[in-house]
C-alpha cells in the first residue's frame, strides 16, 4: 500500500510539471531553449535582410517606406511564433529584440543599444502573465513592440544625429536630396511615424494569422513545437 501511495504521488508530480509545461509555466532556460533561440533568430533576421536588400536594389528610399514596415513583419512573425511557442518562457521577446540591437550596435549604430534595451523592457512588461508566449494573440502583440523598436532605430538618427546623418545619407549612400528630404519627413513628422507604426501592425497581424495557422495544422500536430 505504501508503495502504491508513492507511486500515485510521484505520477501525479509528473503530471501536474507536464501539465505546466504544456501551458508555458516552465521555469529556467534550457540549452535546447537557446539554441533554439539562437536559430530562429537567425532565421528572423536573414529574412529580415534578404528582403531589406530585394527592397534596395529594386526601390527607391520613398517607395521603400511604403513596402518594408509591412513586408518584414509579415515575413518573420510567423517564425517568431514557433520560436515562441517551442521556448514558452519569459526573456523570449527580450532577448529577441536584444539580438537585433546588438547586431545593428555593431554594425556602428550605438545609438541601437539604448533603444534595444527600451524595447526589450516594454516587450517583456507586455508579457506579463503565465503562459502567455504560448497564446498566439499575446505573442503577436508583444512582437509589435520588437517592430515598434525596429521602428525606432530610424527615427533616433534624425531626431538626435540629423545634419551629421544627413550627410552620411548624401556622401556615403549617394541618395539624391530630393530622396533624403523626402526620408527626413517619414521618419521626424507625426503623421509619417504613426503610418509605419501601423504599417507594422497590419504586418505583423498578418503574419501572426499565417503563424498561427501554421502553429495548429503542423507545428503542434507534428510535435515540433
Amino acid at each position: 500500500m505504501a508503495e502504491l501511495g508513492r507511486a500515485s504521488k510521484a505520477s501525479t508530480k509528473t503530471e501536474r510539471r507536464e501539465g505546466q509545461e504544456g501551458h508555458g509555466q516552465a521555469r529556467g532556460w534550457t540549452v535546447r531553449d537557446v539554441v533554439t533561440l539562437v536559430a530562429f533568430n537567425l532565421i528572423i533576421i536573414a529574412v529580415t535582410f534578404v528582403l531589406k536588400l530585394g527592397e534596395d536594389l529594386l526601390f527607391s528610399p520613398q517607395v521603400e517606406f511604403f513596402i518594408g514596415s509591412w513586408l518584414f513583419p509579415l515575413a518573420a512573425t510567423p517564425f517568431y511564433l514557433v520560436m515562441a511557442d517551442r521556448i514558452g518562457k519569459r526573456g523570449v521577446l527580450a532577448a529577441t529584440t536584444l539580438v537585433f540591437g546588438l547586431l545593428y550596435t555593431l554594425m556602428g549604430s550605438l545609438y541601437c543599444l539604448p533603444v534595444a534595451l527600451v524595447g526589450a523592457a516594454v516587450g517583456e512588461l507586455s508579457m506579463v502573465g503565465d503562459g502567455s508566449y504560448r497564446r498566439p494573440t499575446r505573442a503577436v502583440l508583444g512582437f509589435y513592440v520588437y517592430w515598434v523598436t525596429f521602428g525606432f532605430y530610424g527615427v533616433i538618427p534624425y531626431l538626435l544625429f540629423r545634419d551629421a546623418y544627413i550627410a552620411q545619407l548624401s556622401e556615403r549612400y549617394r541618395y539624391s536630396m530630393e530622396d533624403v528630404l523626402a526620408m527626413v519627413a517619414q521618419y521626424t513628422e507625426l503623421p509619417w511615424i504613426a503610418l509605419m507604426m501601423a504599417q507594422f501592425a497590419v504586418g505583423t497581424a498578418v503574419g501572426g494569422l499565417i503563424g498561427t495557422r501554421l502553429l495548429k495544422k503542423h507545428v503542434r500536430k507534428a510535435k515540433i513545437a
